[in-house]
């Protein structure tokens, strides 16, 4: 249908509908606006309204009913009129950088209003009545070029848009900081859109290509060719949008069947469905950084994860003690690492030596849960090289092994959640399957064998099922064996059975494969992505026809909801997608119950993993239920888990090796009897334990150290899981490398008396008793202790502190410290406890008392006597991220101080945090009325003005300096004349006995006596009457009027 209009009016260049008003608002150039009916009123002209001004672009808010027009320099908002034919201007909101407007978004948060300036976005709220007021703005780090179009994700609390350039750039939605950008497309965006649901973002260009982004790497998934000369793209809802051509329009649908279930930061090897008890799994994921963690099968939700140790990237196989929540890894060796999983991320327990002959490999684990009585609820099997399976338990009466297989171990499987059996299957070399039952018999546990299967081809994935045992053949065949179809004889070969194997799954090799047990379907992927779900019969129920290339795969639960992997990521296809009706109905019927949602624990680093080296004791199996303490293992630990929001990215340090340990050939330590490794009797080669470079240690076997100290050469103190933490071993192996709240002194007390340690005496920040010890022994202990606390404090601070997450008393107990022993100290010491401070508050949330603290201690060191002190305090404050505008009036009294560097870097801070560039301005400053009432902010517990104990009188006193002694540049007028500054300070003792106490401060060799006496001073004057006061200038001989000269 067409309508005519009228011939006079001009090309239109902007143009939009009002909505419920039921009119077209039309700009042409001309400054006017033209207003038409709708096509519900043939598109009646009903007049102009002037604008005065140019208009660049049009947009109608139809929840605040009011137009939005951009011009250059400002945003306009006008007002319907209640007839509906005509406008009114409501604002001209002004934009300070006098941006060109070129659009608008009306999906900014929380309704507000985005206005396309340029290269930035602004974000306006309504007020009411037309009314808007700017609240933030995103803008790039470089000038780019014009955005033209954004998207708000507020689920993900991203902020992206895209500009004529064909850039996309990303911010922080709460904070507005930019993250980062990247290329997208050859010409200008026209469109960007986020999909929380995929963890994707899609992105369109007018050279007419759609493309979708992976959000976790920023890598492109996919991209759709529609037509060279794309002008407009618009999604309708999250999976239809529309495309407009030159010549065409069309309609496009973007399925899919998967929704994001967790972002992994790395590509996922194997996933997993682990039974923890009653309606309670977890699903195990691992992937190639060496990250094992456990996910919430119902939200998705990172539960637990392990930390990166480098003894991680040999990882084999693993498997999960749901009883004493315990993660086993086998590491390539001989040997399994065991994880505390009761915390996150899991620290180190213990390290497993399952047998004495190093070569024999451990290929594969598997736990079991059961109920044999004597405490054992569940055992952990383990399959080597050699054939063997053995069980690794602190129960001696549960450890024992069996030569299963003529070859080596390649899976073993057993029965998912609680069995009143232990059954184990394992498939070996062979080509063999064999059931076998952990038995207790006479209080010890025997592997008795209960039948075997001889297959015709290898298998690559064995799975032990109620009643049946479940494979995949290396032909990508399906083989179900009944307990009732295994061969009476030992020795007979499959017959019958073997003709219940399937047809060809795959055209390629199968990757991964798992079983819904309770809807009897399983699952495979091939290495070309694909995936299939079957059922028991081998029949083809699914397959995923999609472009997408899946990884590692298993079931999410009893239900039959799968999780997918690609894009290193974890994706979610809910049952009700995935099966077909039939299979819907039987699971109707069997009315699941779902799992119970787990709580993730909080994620609480060690103060341990800051250290270079993690260390374990080490035990070996001897055999004959045997098991043997051979020391301590030394993990390698340079790498540390870097959260991006929720996603772990595992971040490798470059960390010098210590100086404190220099390793032998073996990382464990030994003891000097002889170990038994068979029967033969042959002894271990040796090995050269590590040694302690440390004065007084030179020579000594830490190990042996440590086993004579923990009750002379008694048992070790281990706990009941055979655990012993690392502060225990810290803390008496390598004192120098301890925390000071852990630190002791190993060699001191001869006899090793544990009831008598004492907390190291280099580490108080209060000195000896002075009872019976002189002067001169207490002043030079006193020198010595300083001097190791400051090596220690070198050495933190040359270390990494961000991965470290210290208790907060231990954080104000340090903070307390450095401060007592800023007063009597060296330059270099000084500087020092400086940099440490400013690491510990870059690093920290210091509590306001501390902070209140900290900014006075260091104020107070702005009038020390020596320059130096004065400097780094300035220094101190800025680093400390205290100073702020407010310190213009301290920064003043810095300007006129004796020394020029002090003057230096005052002069700078006054610049750079105040903005202050000329003695007008500071003047100017000091002259307003408010300026004290300003000083009242916070910092910290401590009002600014209470800090500096600042009165009115001060300001107007400085105001007289500054204006009498510092030029236009602020500088001083006057170096060479001495000026003379009168002290107007209520004191009740006499000025000449405080001049000379401040002038001249006497030596103070102990710092209970320092502490006593700046304190005292600080009661007796405040901060500003001391800076007021000193290094002005040479003693000019005015003490009875107050002058003060220069110090000392």
């Amino acid at each position: 249908m067409k309508f005519s209009v009228m011939d006079q009016v001009p090309p239109v260049e902007a143009m939009v509908h009002t909505g419920s008003h039921h009119m077209l608002i039309a700009y042409c150039g001309d400054t006017r606006l033209w207003l038409f009916e709708d096509h519900q009123q043939a598109f009646i002209f009903l007049g102009t309204v002037p604008c005065r001004f140019s208009v660049s672009c049009l947009c109608y808010d139809s929840e605040a009913e009011i137009l939005l027009s951009g011009t250059l320099g400002a945003v306009v908002t006008w007002l319907i009129l209640p007839n509906s034919r005509s406008l009114q201007m409501a604002q001209t909101v002004l934009l300070s950088d006098h941006e060109f407007v070129q659009g608008f978004s009306l999906n900014g948060p929380q309704g507000s209003l985005l206005a396309l300036c340029e290269d930035k976005v602004r974000v306006f709220t309504h007020q009411g009545q037309g009314q808007l007021k700017e609240r933030k703005k995103f803008t790039p780090t470089a000038n780019g070029s014009f955005i033209t179009c954004c998207f708000t994700c507020v689920s993900q609390g991203y902020f992206y848009a895209g500009n004529k350039d064909g850039e996309i750039h990303a911010w922080s939605l709460d904070q507005g900081n930019f993250l980062h950008s990247f290329q997208a497309h050859s010409s200008s965006v026209i469109c960007v859109y986020s999909r929380p649901e995929t963890y994707t973002l899609l992105t369109a260009g007018r050279e007419g290509v759609v493309k979708e982004w992976n959000l976790a790497f920023g890598n492109l998934l996919r991209q759709l060719n529609i037509d060279e000369d794309l002008q407009q793209l618009q999604f309708i809802d999250d999976t239809t949008f529309f495309c407009q051509t030159t010549q065409t329009f069309s309609l496009h649908h973007l399925p899919y069947f998967y929704s994001l279930f967790n972002v992994c930061g790395s590509a996922p090897e194997q996933v997993q469905r682990v039974c923890c008890g009653h309606n309670w799994t977890r699903i195990l994921c691992a992937t190639k950084d060496g990250l094992l963690r456990f996910l919430s099968p119902v939200t998705g939700d990172l539960l637990v994860i392990t930390w990166p140790l480098l003894v991680m990237d040999r990882a084999v196989a693993w498997a999960y003690d749901t009883d004493k929540e315990e993660l086993f890894v086998a590491t390539g060796g001989s040997e399994v690492l065991v994880f505390d999983a009761s915390r996150s991320p899991c620290t180190a327990k213990y390290l497993v030596c399952t047998s004495v002959n190093y070569g024999d490999r451990v290929r594969c684990l598997a736990y079991g849960q059961s109920h044999l009585g004597m405490g054992l609820a569940g055992l952990m099997f383990c399959g080597h090289d050699s054939g063997i399976v053995r069980i690794l338990s602190h129960y001696s009466c549960a450890r024992t092994e069996k030569t299963v297989h003529s070859g080596a171990v390649l899976a073993l499987s057993t029965l998912e959640g609680h069995q009143e059996i232990s059954l184990l299957c394992s498939y070996g070399m062979d080509d063999i399957i064999y059931l076998t039952e952990a038995v207790l018999q006479k209080n010890k546990v025997i592997l008795q064998p209960v039948n075997k299967i001889l297959c015709a081809c290898p298998l690559t994935h064995v799975i032990l099922l109620p009643g049946s045992v479940g494979a995949i053949t290396e032909n990508c065949c399906w083989r179900l064996w009944h307990y009732q179809d295994f061969p009476k004889s030992s020795e007979a070969k499959q017959g019958s059975v073997g003709d219940k194997g399937t047809k060809c799954l795959h055209q390629c090799d199968i990757t991964s494969f798992d079983v819904c047990s309770s809807l009897k379907l399983f699952v495979t992927g091939a290495i070309d992505g694909s995936v299939r779900i079957w059922d028991f019969h081998g029949r083809l129920l699914t397959e995923l026809d999609s472009a997408l290339h899946f990884g590692p795969l298993c079931f999410a639960n009893n239900r039959g909801d799968l999780l997918l992997t690609f894009n290193q990521s974890l994706y979610l296809v809910s049952c009700l997608k995935l099966l077909p009706p039939a299979q819907l109905i039987h699971l109707a019927i069997l009315s699941n119950v779902d799992d119970i949602q787990e709580v993730p624990k909080p994620f609480l680093p060690s103060f341990f993993f800051s250290f270079e080296n993690i260390f374990v004791p080490r035990f070996v199996y001897l055999g004959q239920g045997l098991k043997k303490l051979q020391g301590l293992e030394v993990l390698v630990n340079k790498r540390v888990i870097a959260f991006d929001n929720t996603v772990p990215h595992v971040v490798e340090e470059e960390r010098h090796m210590s100086a404190v340990i220099q390793m032998g050939p073996k990382s464990h330590f030994l003891e000097d009897k002889d170990v038994t490794f068979d029967p033969k009797q042959n002894r271990p080669r040796h090995i050269v334990p590590a040694q302690l470079q440390l004065a007084g240690w030179d020579g000594l076997n830490p190990y042996h150290i440590l086993c004579r100290f923990f009750g002379k050469g008694q048992q070790w103190p281990f706990a009941p899981d055979g655990y012993i933490p690392n502060s225990v071993i810290r803390a008496r192996l390598w004192p120098e490398g301890t925390p000071i709240f852990l630190r002791y002194d190993l060699y001191r007390d001869t006899d090793w008396d544990m009831t008598k340690l004492v907390r190291h005496q280099t580490l108080s920040p209060m000195p000896l008793p002075e009872e019976n010890i002189s002067m001169r022994r207490e002043r030079e202990k006193s020198k010595k202790r300083k001097r190791n606390f400051c090596d220690v404090l070198v050495s933190l601070k040359n270390q990494n502190w961000t991965e470290r997450k210290f208790d907060e008393g231990i954080i104000n107990s340090l903070i307390e410290t450095i401060l007592s022993l800023t007063i009597y100290c060296s330059v270099d010491q000084y500087k020092t406890y400086i940099s440490v401070l400013a690491q510990i508050f870059a690093t920290y949330q210091v509590s306001p008392r501390y902070y209140s603290e900290a900014s006075c201690r260091l104020m107070e060191d702005t009038v020390h006597p020596n320059p130096c002190i004065r400097e780094l305090a300035w220094e101190g404050l800025e680093r400390l991220g205290v100073l702020s505008h407010l310190f213009a009036i301290p920064l003043a009294m810095g300007l006129v101080d004796s020394d020029e560097r002090v003057r230096a870097k005052a002069l700078y801070l006054l610049i750079r945090v105040t903005g202050i560039q000329t003695k007008t301005m500071l003047v100017s400053l000091l002259k307003k009325q408010d300026t004290l009432e300003e000083m009242r902010e916070f910092i910290g517990d401590t009002s600014l003005d209470q800090l500096l104990g600042i009165k009115a009188k001060d300001i107007q006193c400085l105001l007289t300096q500054v204006e009498q002694q510092l030029n236009e540049n602020l500088t001083l007028s006057y170096r060479d004349q001495q000026p003379t500054f009168y002290l107007d300070i209520a004191m009740d003792g006499k000025p000449e006995a405080l001049v000379k106490q401040i002038v001249i401060p006497e030596e103070i060799t102990k710092e209970k006596k320092r502490k006593t006496y700046v304190q005292a001073k600080r009661k007796e004057l405040s901060t500003y009457g001391v800076i007021y006061g000193v290094y002005l200038g040479r003693t000019s001989g005015h003490k009875k009027t107050g002058s003060i000269g220069q110090g000392i």
